[in-house]
């Protein structure tokens, strides 16, 4: 039997961290999302250390960051979920929160695993939140999954295809933030745009990042949306799109196309959910089903420090 110090995961710095060896852990443990990686944290996350169990068996990564002097965890802008990977025993998964919680007196953290979400809980007193994403199998053949499309999208895409919109793929992030700089849609701080543009610079080259675009006969480019892949998930990042992309179902004609052209294929694709109710029917409406990721907040600021969190 494990003694109580044999179960404490010590706190790494990034500037110490054997990459080489987290990436292993991350990349074996079968549950890592792709906010896990070290290369989406290097880029999305302003701080980031982990907590390491053993020679990393386990590793939590843990991105934070500073306000009025104090130190605290938060959930990069496009990070769903990170956690503990692979998932530990009970007991290991107790000592990463006590370990957390006495690092940090505020934390924010997002995790896929309702496990670890319930030891939070019970362990440190974290408040839990439940939120849920959408996923959609593809290994079936893509007629197989557009059978299960809604009346809604089929009728949409009908729509798009008299349209006669150009699909297309690409590898310049240009075309995505020049929509973005004219549609304002999604309410992202600048700095996060920013981020999210060396992100798609890194992932784009190496086949990790899908640039999808549609365009009118005329050439003139509507609607893009920003997908990564990896290992066996795709994920649906960010769309941006004009008006006239709306009114010709160029964001319908996008998904399908991705879905369309990964089907028959070992992933798991991931709409990244969302908290407006039309948004969610939107992904239901392809066939997606509810998965849910949890949200663990714990607050031990002083009264008068409690702002922090706004």
């Amino acid at each position: 039997m494990e003694t109580h110090d044999a179960l404490q995961p010590r706190w790494v710095k990034q500037a110490d961290l054997d990459v080489a060896g987290y990436d292993r852990c991350i990349e074996s443990s079968g549950n890592s999302p792709v906010y896990a990686t070290s290369w989406f944290l290097g880029i999305m996350a302003e701080e980031w250390d982990v907590l390491v169990y053993g020679d990393y068996r386990h590793v939590m990564p843990v991105p934070h960051r500073r306000k009025l002097g104090i130190a605290y965890v938060y959930q990069p802008v496009f990070a769903q979920q990170l956690g503990i990977f692979p998932p530990p025993l009970q007991a290991v998964r107790r000592e990463f929160y006590r370990a957390l919680a006495a690092r940090f007196r505020y934390i924010q953290y997002q995790t896929g695993d309702p496990v670890e979400a319930r030891v939070a809980k019970k362990t440190e007193g974290f408040l839990v939140r439940e939120l849920h994403t959408r996923i959609l199998p593809l290994e079936n053949e893509y007629s197989a999954i557009s059978r299960d499309y809604d009346d809604y999208i089929t009728q949409n895409l009908k729509k798009a295809g008299q349209n006669q919109l150009s699909i297309t793929t690409g590898t310049d992030p240009a075309v995505f933030f020049n929509l973005q700089k004219m549609s304002k849609e999604i309410p992202v701080p600048a700095e996060s745009w920013k981020r999210f543009r060396k992100l798609m610079e890194f992932t784009l080259p190496r086949g990790t990042g899908k640039l999808y675009t549609a365009a009118t006969r005329q050439r003139e480019i509507l609607t893009a949306a920003f997908f990564l892949v990896w290992q066996h998930h795709a994920y649906y990042m960010a769309v941006v799109s004009t008006p006239g992309g709306r009114t010709l179902r160029a964001g319908f004609a996008l998904l399908d196309r991705f879905i369309s052209d990964h089907a028959g294929g070992n992933l798991l694709f991931d709409f990244e959910g969302s908290s407006v109710e039309g948004v969610d029917r939107f992904f239901a409406a392809f066939g997606a089903e509810k998965k849910s990721y949890f949200v663990l907040t714990r607050n031990r600021l002083p009264r008068l420090l409690r702002l922090i969190k706004k």
